[in-house]
């Protein structure tokens, strides 16, 4: 075995953000830049850009036109992303009625970002 270590080899943006669809995502078209699930990404029809859609903590943000996704993979994002979820789950939990779908998704969003980040290198 070798004792030096590998380089870090940076992240390639895939060439279809349509496979990054249902993953936490940074989407850098904005200012400051979203952070959430990408719920869908589809090609424009007749056009070389995208139509997406972005679950966040605050609520749903779409757009249209190019599409700077990338994994969330900054340790800063993780930990923003996860306070952030933590805390709407909390205040649903609380003021929320018991069986409420936003409830569930905010839940399953949560363990989607901890699994994702417990798989990252």
């Amino acid at each position: 075995m070798s004792a030096t270590p590998a380089p870090d080899q940076p992240y390639q943006r895939p060439v279809d953000p349509a496979g990054l669809v249902g993953r936490w995502v940074r989407v850098d078209d904005r200012n400051p830049a979203s952070v959430g699930v990408l719920d869908h990404a589809r090609r424009a029809a007749g056009s070389t850009g995208w139509e997406w859609e972005l679950r966040t903590s605050e609520g749903v943000v779409s757009g249209h036109g190019p599409l700077a996704a990338r994994p969330l993979t900054d340790p800063a994002d993780l930990r923003s992303a996860r306070r952030r979820m933590r805390a709407e789950l909390a205040d649903l939990a609380e003021f929320g009625v018991p069986g409420d779908p936003a409830l569930v998704r905010a839940a399953d969003d949560l363990d989607l970002l901890e699994l994702e980040a417990a798989a990252r290198p």
